[in-house]
């Protein structure tokens, strides 16, 4: 029935909304084109696993990826010790950030709020706090940004997706450089092993 249809808008300032029934089902993420999707049930998410084409020669930037065919998503699996960070605190995520370009990011867990915190480096706000932090709230066997419609099945395919579109984010997340450049899984297996225990993958 169409009381029952989703639709989705994609809204000027760039955050996802939603028109008609309240339901908060499933959603398919929209792709980082823009293309909108109607939402029949959470599915794989194949837009943040093929491989981006840079859009700039440095493959750092705008959290894309180099020519080596490695996408985003085996990236950020690959190297889960270098930026998931769960007994990390607050405080020092702050002072990681704060070294990193626009957009890099971790994600820790907040004890006290029971769930992970998405911690973003950021030069498009306007006050003085840098690095802005988002919960991710879990339900079942969904997880999605507070404020955001969008729903993930996981952390590694939430976080691809925000490197492609930044919905509720002012900008999309981006890849530390060493990340981004790595030409070969075993470039990043070293770059994970250098980021157990320790953060020098950020210094």
């Amino acid at each position: 029935m169409e009381s029952e249809r989703l639709r989705w808008e994609k809204g000027s300032s760039g955050r996802a909304r939603r028109a008609g029934t309240r339901y908060r089902g499933s959603r398919e993420a929209v792709s980082s084109r823009g293309s909108r999707a109607t939402a029949r049930g959470l599915k794989s998410s194949t837009d943040v696993r093929a491989t981006e084409t840079p859009l700039s020669s440095d493959p750092s930037q705008n959290g894309q990826l180099s020519f080596s065919g490695i996408s985003i998503l085996d990236r950020l699996i690959k190297t889960c010790p270098v930026w998931l960070q769960l007994c990390m605190g607050a405080q020092q995520a702050m002072e990681i950030l704060r070294r990193e370009a626009s957009g890099v990011f971790l994600v820790t867990r907040d004890v006290d709020m029971k769930c992970m915190v998405l911690w973003v480096h950021s030069s498009e706000c306007r006050d003085a706090v840098d690095v802005l932090h988002y919960n991710i709230r879990e339900e079942k066997t969904m997880m999605y940004l507070e404020g955001s419609m969008l729903v993930f099945k996981d952390i590694f395919k939430l976080v691809a997706f925000y490197c492609v579109s930044r919905d509720v984010l002012p900008s999309v997340l981006k890849l530390p450089s060493a990340i981004s450049s790595a030409q070969s899984l075993q470039d990043l297996e070293e770059i994970s092993n250098l980021g157990k225990g320790k953060q020098e993958i950020f210094i």
